[in-house]
């Protein structure tokens, strides 16, 4: 089911006018179809109150299977764009596809242990120039939960416009389970120290993690968002507890200054994170166990 951007957009299009009117369904399958890695195999797409109903869809090809029990989508345009757009799903799965022996095994088992439930709602706001990540919450079904809002600048609802934006707000909290952390920390420390594996390998990775703090400039953190910061760091990956981070940008972190990172000869060195973060501003709390 997977189309061309061009019949995507003039599917979602209907008659041009000054109010939003909401997106076809047929549209809104394809646009769904465009974002998962292969085709996409759902049963007829039907309406229901206001919603184009894609339960049961899953994708079919490409490296990751991507399967849903329960999947709701609805959208806005005006003219020949699309403004907004949400997403409900229940009994979401990945998987590697059998032919994919690249995926780290860690990865492999996270993945397929693992279900989630997702809310996604995203507007464009035309007279600012941005888009407004209105709500967004991903929960996964061993306990851990990522809840994040925020503006991206100079971006509307196209992959191509999402990596050329610039985000200058965001409200990240993420839940930790206590589990699910664990090989992420593992991977990362046989990375940076190759043949450590267990407690060894999660004692690196929670050094470098603290480097990286401690290289970032005290204007952007402050000395009591760095301890907050080491304190989740400390914790991990077992320790349970709620984190939650805001960052404020005058002028916005992208993919470019992401890439003038990646670049550097010390990606974690406090010259090359006070070139990324210049202008930032970085608050942190961190509260111990699964209270909400």
């Amino acid at each position: 089911m997977r189309r061309e951007a061009a019949l995507v957009v003039a599917l979602l299009a209907g008659p041009a006018g000054a109010e939003p009117v909401p997106a076809d369904c047929a549209a809104l399958t394809a646009l769904v179809a465009g974002v998962v890695d292969g085709d996409l195999v759902a049963p007829p797409a039907a309406m229901r109150d206001g919603w184009c109903v894609l339960d049961g869809a899953r994708s079919s090809g490409g490296d990751v299977r991507v399967s849903a029990e329960e999947l709701r989508v609805r959208g806005e345009v005006l003219g020949e764009r699309l403004v907004a757009l949400e997403i409900e799903g229940e009994g979401l799965r990945v998987a590697p596809a059998l032919n994919n022996r690249d995926m780290p095994d860690w990865l492999r088992d996270l993945v397929r242990l693992q279900s989630a439930e997702l809310r996604l709602a995203l507007r464009r706001d035309e007279a600012g120039d941005l888009l407004r990540v209105e709500r967004g919450h991903l929960g996964l079904s061993g306990g851990a939960e990522l809840v994040v809002w925020g503006e991206i600048a100079g971006a509307d609802l196209a992959v191509s416009s999402l990596l050329a934006g610039r985000v200058s707000r965001l409200h990240l909290e993420w839940l930790n389970d206590g589990r699910t952390l664990r090989p992420v920390l593992e991977a990362l420390g046989a990375q940076l120290e190759p043949g450590a594996t267990g407690t060894e390998a999660v004692l690196a990775a929670r050094a470098a993690l603290n480097g990286a703090v401690s290289a970032v400039p005290e204007t952007v953190l402050g000395e009591a968002n760095a301890g907050a910061l080491e304190a989740v760091i400390q914790a991990l990956p077992q320790g349970r507890g709620r984190l939650v981070l805001d960052v404020a940008s005058d002028t916005g972190i992208g993919a470019a200054q992401l890439g003038m990172l990646a670049l550097a000869d010390d990606p974690t060195g406090p010259e090359a994170l006070a070139r990324v973060f210049r202008g930032a501003r970085v608050s942190v709390a961190w509260t111990p166990g699964l209270a909400p």
